[in-house]
């Protein structure tokens, strides 16, 4: 989801929102998912996606 997100926000395609509302899929996949219930909140997988893709642009560069 934080990799759908992020992509979302940089297209600023607005497709997310229907996935992330009250009884969207993301909260139903969480319900499904025991092991995903201590991190329940998107930005935190957002951030993660930032985080990575920064990685990624900094090794990009030192070549």
């Amino acid at each position: 989801m934080g990799a759908f997100l992020f992509i979302d926000l940089n297209l600023q395609g607005d497709r997310t929102a229907r996935f992330l509302g009250p009884d969207g899929l993301w909260q139903q996949w969480l319900q499904d998912a025991a092991h995903m219930s201590c991190t329940t909140s998107v930005v935190t997988y957002l951030s993660l996606m930032r985080r990575l893709c920064a990685v990624v642009d900094e090794c990009a560069q030192a070549q």
